[in-house]
Order: C-alpha cells, then structure tokens, then sequence
C-alpha cells in the first residue's frame, strides 16, 4: 500500500541503526508512520484514508518510513479514526504493538492474575499498562525508578510504587 507520510516515529531500534550496531540497513531507515493512504491495490482502504502502518523488515529488508511516500504491506495498515495531531499519532504504532504483543500474545495471563510492569513510566512500560488494564482487565502493579515519575504511573488497579 502507498502511504504519504505524515509523521513518523523514533523509537530506540533506530538509535542502533545509525550507530551501526545492527549491521546492514535498508536505505530508507523507519519502522513505524502515520499517513494517508495515497494507493491501495486491494482497494480496502480509499485514497486519502487516515493509517498507521508497521513498515516490516523492522526498517532493515525493506525501505521505511523516513520519506514522503513509502509502501507498507496492506496487513501492516490499519485505519485510525482519531483527533490527535499527526505527531502524536506517531508515537504509537511500534510502541503498542510491542507492548500488545508481550501482554496479550506471549504472557497468556488470565484475568484473575495481576501484572507487575518494571519501567511503567516508559512509553512501552505505559502502553503495557494500559493494555494489561484496560483491554485485558488484568490488576496492574506498576514501578517506576523515581518518585518523580510517579504520576506517569497512572492505573485504577494498583498505586505507583518505587522500584
């Protein structure tokens, strides 16, 4: 699917990518982008359509995000319905997905079971929190590694607490 890049997002993958340290790149680095649908072949989303889209390849086999226009396999888009400005929007593609993938996925936990997220004050660390909590109904203890950042540590289940 062609996508006109709107916004991206910069996570910490990408720190390594330019350092070097995960070896060969695609030219075009980028995991995660937010955008309008520019061309989908399937013809399930029209043009102009609102996404979020995971790139695949974790910008390493395949082009990313980093442009104007980029492709994205059709089962990496998602539309998005959502008054968040473009920016704020790019925060959330890879960070949720990781999150929604070690919560609900891999953990397997069951509603009668609580969940202690070490690092809750992270954008991973919350997105596990509010999937844990809010999706999956799970009791959430969270940690954070000063008091500070106890705000950040917001759950109905559990208080903050240092870690």
């Amino acid at each position: 699917m062609l996508i006109r890049v709107r916004a991206f997002g910069i996570n910490r993958a990408k720190t390594y990518f330019r350092r070097g340290a995960w070896g060969d790149v695609a030219r075009v680095t980028g995991i995660e982008c937010v955008g309008e649908v520019e061309h989908d072949p399937s013809g399930r989303l029209t043009t102009g359509a609102k996404v979020v889209a995971l790139m695949g390849g974790m910008g390493r086999t395949r082009n990313g995000s980093y442009a104007e226009l980029t492709v994205a396999p059709s089962t990496n888009v998602l539309p998005i319905r959502s008054g968040l400005a473009w920016p704020d929007l790019a925060a959330i593609p890879e960070c949720y997905a990781t999150a929604w993938s070690s919560v609900i996925d891999h953990l397997q936990i069951e509603a009668t079971q609580r969940l202690l997220v070490r690092g809750a004050t992270s954008a991973l660390g919350q997105a596990a929190v509010n999937i844990a909590h809010h999706h999956a109904g799970l009791q959430v203890r969270n940690r954070a590694r000063a008091r500070g950042l106890l705000p950040r540590c917001r759950t109905a289940a559990w208080p903050p607490r240092l870690a």
